[in-house]
């Protein structure tokens, strides 16, 4: 277990990210094109954040001035969390315990992840997730370690 969080310790950059529905890949639900970091430390600490590199700025830089429909585009392509983390190696699975997040939902729960390390990079993937549609699907994010 703590070689495991020896290796998963340090700053993390987003390489490639997509989703699979059926067998089939599809874009990651913030797009084909994310940009992303998430960071873990030796404490058991981690925070993640997430979005959408195509995303477009808002029409005006007073708040007071951005439409609702903005705000909700802008909210739809960018998801950010913090909390704790606890490894189970047996399993393959990385548990966040999110204690902070952009979704006002997620602050209180878990989010599983099953890891893979490779020697370039971490692989996370979600359990199946029902998505809008309605249909399961797993997504799967490549980090590449950028500091340790």
């Amino acid at each position: 277990m703590e070689s495991f969080v020896k290796e998963f310790a340090g700053t993390w950059e987003l390489e490639d990210s997509f989703s699979e529905k059926e067998g089939v890949k599809i874009a990651f639900p913030l797009g084909k094109n994310v940009i992303g970091r998430i960071n873990y430390d030796v404490l058991g600490n981690m925070a993640a954040q997430l979005m959408s590199a195509d995303r477009e700025p808002f029409t005006s830089k007073n708040p007071a001035e951005v439409s609702d429909p903005e705000y909700r585009k802008a909210f739809q392509e960018y998801t950010s969390y913090f909390g704790t983390y606890t490894i189970d190696a047996d399993q393959g699975k990385v548990t966040h315990h999110v204690k902070g997040a952009s979704a006002p939902s997620w602050p209180g729960n878990d989010q599983v992840r099953y890891f893979e390390m490779t020697e370039k990079n971490l692989i996370l993937k979600t359990p199946p997730m029902r998505g809008q549609d309605g249909q399961k699907s797993v997504h799967t994010l490549i980090w590449k370690k950028i500091t340790t």
